[in-house]
C-alpha cells in the first residue's frame, strides 16, 4: 500500500514520469532473458554487427582510428560501412564504456534504443491527447510488435527506427514553440537518424520531411511575424546541424559505395524480398507462415514478413472511430494511415506499381534491395493506430472489459493452436498467453480502479508477446562471440599468428566453416580474406572473390580457381580453416598444403607455398592500363622476384612504366610497424627497387618517403607496390578517409563526362 501510494503521489506531480517509470518495468519484463544475460541477439545481430561494434569500440579504447578494418576480406574500409555503426552517438558511447564489451553489453545498448523509442511514442501519443492506457500500449506495440520483434538481428534498421519517434518529438515540439534551442534539438535527432544509412532511415525521414510540410503549413496561420522568424533560424539550425552530424558517414558510404560490388541494386534483386499481400495474413495469425513452428512456407524472409501486433491492440482498433471524432486525433489518423498506406504498396515491392515507379526516378532507391524495410514504418503507424484507439476504451465498463478480455482469450488460445512441432521454443509457452487473459478476466470481474484494469491489461499484452513474438530464435541466440572466443582452433590460430610472422601477420581462409569464423575474427586479431557484409570491393570481388557471409558457398573466380591459387599465395594466405561436422562433405587438400591442427569443429591447414605479405622484387612487368596478364601466365611467375604492374589507369600506366626502367635492385627491409590504418617500413638500398604489399590497392592509401608523397601503383592484379630510392628511409603508408572521397569525386566526374 505504501508503494502503491508513493506512485500515485508521483503520478499526480510528474505524470510523464510515472508513466515512464511503468514503461521501464514492461520493458525489463519483456526482455528479461536478453537483459539477464542468458542469451543474445541473434543471427546477424552476433555474427555481423556486434564484432563491427566491438571493432570500433576497442579501437579508440586503444587510441586507433577504426578507419580501416585489416581483419575482414583482406581489409575493408570500416568508416564507409553504412551499417558500420561508427557514427551512430549513443551506440558508440555505451559500447565505449566497458574495455572489453561482450554480447550482453551490445544487446542491452540495442535493446536501450528501442526503450528510448518507446518513450517517445509515449510522449508523441500524450501530445495527441491519448489517455495513459492507450500511450502505453502505442509504446508496447512500438517496442515489440511485428518487426520490431521479428528483426532484432538487423541492429542498424533497430537503430534508425527508434531514432524515428525522437525525432517526430522533437519535431512536433519544435513546431509548438519555434525557436534556435529547439531547432538544434531537432537537428541533432535528425542527425542521429541518419548516421544509420539503412533503408529504414531513408524511408522515415521521407515521413519526417512529409510530416513537418503538412504540419508546417498548419501552424503557419498561427505564427505571428516574429514566430515565422524564429521558425526561420530554427529550421536553418536544425538542417545545418543534421547535416554536420549525417555528411561524414554519407560521405564516406557514398564513396565506398560507388567503389563496390553495390553500386547500384538491379530492379529485379528487390524480388526476393517483396512481400505479396497476404503476408499480411500474420497480422492476425503469428503463425500463419510457420513462422514459429513448422516448415515456414511464408514469402520473403520469416522475419521480414512477420506482423502479428497482438490480439489486443488488434481489438483496440476498433476505437479508431472515436479517435476520428477527436480533431487533433484525427490528423494524426490521417497522416499515419496514409503512411500505413504507403508502406504496404512499398512492401509490395515488384507486387505492385508503385516500388517500380519510385525505383525509376527516386534517388536512393537503386541501392536497396528488401522492399520490405516499409514494414517498420507499418509498425510505427499500427503503434499510433494502437495508442488512440485504445485512449477511447472504457475502462470503467466491466461489459467492454469482459467482452475484450473473452475475445483475447479465444484470439491467443486459436493462435496456439496453430502451432505445431514439439521442437518449436515458442509450444511449451504459447498456451500461457490464452490463460493469462482467462485469469485476467477472472480477476477483473470484481470491482477495482482504473490503475489496476490497466495493469491487468498491460501485463497480458506482455504475456501476449513473451508467447509469441519474444520467445524464440527471433530475438535471442547463443553467445557465440563468446564461443569463439574460448574456441581452440581460434587459440590454435591467434597464437601462430602473433608469434614468429612479425608485424604483418599472413591471412587465413575459411571454407565450411560456421559463419562465426566471418566477422568474429576480429575479436581475436586474426585477419581474414572473408568477411560478413553484402558490401565488398569490387576489385577483390572481381579477381579473388568473396562471399556474403559463411553459410554461402566458396567464390571461385579464373585467377582463384581454389586455395591453392597465386592470389591465395600472394594474399598471404597461410592457413586454411575447414569445416569437420558430419555435415561436411569429403574434402581433399590443396597441393602445398599440410595438417596443422585438428579442432572440434574445425582442421587447420597450413599452407607451405604462402608468399609473405611483404615482397621485394626486382624485375617489374608492365600491362596496359585496365589488362591483366593471362591466368596461368600470373602463376607461373616468381613473385619473389618478379611483379606485375597493372596500372589502374592511364596517369598510374606513365608513372609505372619510368618506375619500371629505374626499380631494378633489391630493397632490404629492417624492421616493419603496423597498426590498422599506418604501416611503417624503414628501408636500405643500394638502388631503387620495388616493395610490394599483399593489402589492397584501394582509394584512400597514401604513401611517402622521409615525408614526401611518392605514387602508389597497383601491381599484381589488386596489391600496392612502391619503388623506394636508394639509401636508407622511412616509409609510411597510411589511409586517409578523405582521400578516398576525393578519389571517387573525381571518379565519379570522370564517368560523368565519358560519351554515352
Amino acid at each position: 500500500m505504501q508503494v502503491q501510494g508513493r506512485l500515485t503521489a508521483l503520478r499526480r506531480k510528474h505524470p510523464f514520469l510515472a508513466l515512464s517509470i511503468v514503461l521501464v518495468a514492461l520493458w525489463l519484463l519483456l526482455y528479461a532473458p536478453l537483459l539477464l544475460g542468458s542469451h543474445v541477439l541473434p543471427w546477424d545481430a552476433i555474427d555481423e554487427f556486434y564484432p563491427t561494434a566491438y571493432f570500433n569500440a576497442h579501437s579508440l579504447r586503444m587510441g586507433l582510428a577504426p578507419w580501416w578494418n585489416p581483419y575482414i576480406y583482406s581489409g575493408f574500409p570500416q568508416i564507409a560501412d553504412p551499417q558500420g555503426m561508427l557514427f551512430s552517438p549513443l551506440l558508440m558511447a555505451w559500447m565505449l564504456l566497458r574495455k572489453a564489451p561482450g554480447a550482453h553489453w551490445f544487446a542491452w545498448a540495442v535493446l536501450l534504443h528501442l526503450l528510448m523509442g518507446g518513450i517517445a511514442m509515449l510522449a508523441l501519443l500524450r501530445r495527441s491527447s491519448a489517455r495513459d492506457f492507450g500511450a502505453l500500449i502505442g509504446a508496447l506495440v512500438f517496442m515489440a510488435g511485428g518487426v520490431a520483434a521479428s528483426r532484432l538481428e538487423h541492429v542498424p534498421i533497430v537503430l534508425a527506427y527508434a531514432y524515428a519517434p525522437v525525432v517526430l518529438l522533437a519535431l512536433r515540439h519544435f513546431l509548438t514553440g519555434p525557436g534556435l534551442l529547439r531547432g538544434l534539438l531537432l537537428g541533432l535527432a535528425a542527425g542521429a537518424l541518419a548516421t544509420n544509412l539503412v533503408q529504414v532511415a531513408y524511408l522515415f525521414a521521407l515521413m519526417i520531411i512529409g510530416y513537418a510540410a503538412i504540419a508546417t503549413v498548419w501552424h503557419w496561420r498561427h505564427y505571428d511575424s516574429r514566430t515565422r522568424w524564429r521558425y526561420g533560424f530554427g529550421v536553418v539550425a536544425a538542417v545545418l546541424l543534421a547535416t554536420c552530424i549525417a555528411l561524414p558517414q554519407l560521405l564516406f558510404s557514398w564513396a565506398f559505395i560507388s567503389l563496390s560490388n553495390r553500386t547500384v541494386m538491379s530492379l529485379a534483386d528487390s524480388a526476393t524480398a517483396s512481400l505479396p499481400l497476404r503476408s499480411l495474413v500474420s497480422l492476425l495469425d503469428p503463425n500463419a507462415w510457420h513462422a514459429l513452428s513448422g516448415p515456414y512456407t511464408g514469402p520473403a524472409s520469416r522475419v521480414e514478413a512477420y506482423f502479428y501486433i497482438g490480439i489486443m491492440p488488434l481489438l483496440m482498433l476498433c476505437g479508431l472511430g472515436a479517435a476520428w471524432r477527436c480533431p487533433i486525433q484525427r490528423r494524426q489518423v490521417l497522416f499515419f494511415g496514409v503512411v500505413a498506406g504507403v508502406a504496404i504498396l512499398y512492401m509490395l515491392g515488384l507486387h505492385a506499381p508503385l516500388y517500380g515507379w519510385l525505383y525509376g526516378w527516386m534517388p536512393g532507391i537503386q541501392h536497396f534491395r528488401r522492399p520490405s524495410d516499409a514494414a517498420y514504418l507499418l509498425n510505427f503507424a499500427l503503434a499510433i493506430f494502437a495508442g488512440l484507439s485504445a485512449s477511447h476504451f472504457r475502462l470503467d465498463s466491466k461489459q467492454h472489459i469482459s467482452i475484450l478480455l473473452i475475445a483475447t482469450a479465444v484470439g491467443l488460445a486459436w493462435a496456439s493452436s496453430q502451432l505445431h512441432g514439439v521442437e518449436s521454443p515458442w509450444r511449451a509457452r504459447s498456451l500461457v498467453a490464452a490463460l493469462f487473459a482467462a485469469l485476467a478476466l477472472w480477476r477483473l470481474q470484481r470491482p477495482g480502479s482504473r490503475a489496476r484494469t490497466t495493469t491487468w491489461l498491460l501485463l497480458l499484452l506482455v504475456a501476449d508477446y513473451s508467447c509469441f513474438n519474444l520467445n524464440g530464435s527471433f530475438d535471442r541466440g547463443h553467445d557465440m562471440a563468446r564461443w569463439f572466443m574460448h574456441d581452440n582452433t581460434a587459440t590454435f590460430l591467434a597464437h601462430e599468428l602473433h608469434d614468429g610472422h612479425g608485424a604483418l601477420k599472413p591471412r587465413i581462409e575459411t571454407i565450411d566453416a560456421h559463419v562465426s569464423w566471418d566477422n568474429n575474427v576480429v575479436l581475436r586479431d586474426i585477419p581474414s580474406t572473408q568477411g560478413y557484409n553484402p558490401l565488398r570491393y569490387a576489385l577483390y570481388n572481381q579477381w579473388y572473390g568473396a562471399r556474403d557471409n559463411g553459410n554461402l558457398p566458396r567464390v571461385d573466380t579464373a585467377y582463384n580457381p581454389s586455395p591453392a591459387s597465386t592470389l591465395s599465395d600472394l594474399l598471404s594466405v597461410t592457413y586454411l580453416v575447414r569445416g569437420n561436422t558430419h555435415q561436411t562433405a569429403a574434402w581433399s587438400p590443396p597441393p602445398g598444403y599440410v595438417p596443422a591442427f585438428s579442432g572440434k569443429t574445425t582442421d587447420v591447414w597450413r599452407n607451405t607455398r604462402a608468399y609473405p605479405r611483404l615482397l621485394t622484387p626486382t624485375q617489374a612487368l608492365l600491362v596496359s592500363p585496365g589488362k591483366v596478364p593471362p591466368p596461368q601466365v600470373f602463376a607461373d611467375t616468381n613473385f619473389h622476384d618478379s611483379l606485375w604492374l597493372t596500372p589502374r589507369d592511364r596517369m598510374d600506366a606513365q608513372i609505372a612504366r619510368v618506375a619500371a626502367t629505374i626499380c631494378t635492385g633489391r630493397t632490404r627491409v629492417i624492421s616493419v610497424q603496423t597498426v590498422p590504418t599506418r604501416t611503417i617500413i624503414r628501408t636500405q638500398g643500394d638502388a631503387p627497387g620495388w616493395i610490394v604489399l599483399s593489402d589492397l590497392d584501394f582509394p584512400g592509401w597514401r604513401a611517402d618517403v622521409d615525408g614526401a608523397t611518392i605514387p602508389i601503383h597497383r601491381a599484381n592484379i589488386m596489391f600496392r607496390a612502391l619503388c623506394i630510392p636508394a639509401g636508407n628511409h622511412v616509409v609510411t603508408v597510411a589511409f586517409h578517409p578523405w582521400s578516398m572521397v576525393a578519389t571517387a569525386m573525381r571518379q565519379s566526374r570522370h564517368r560523368g563526362s565519358q560519351p554515352e
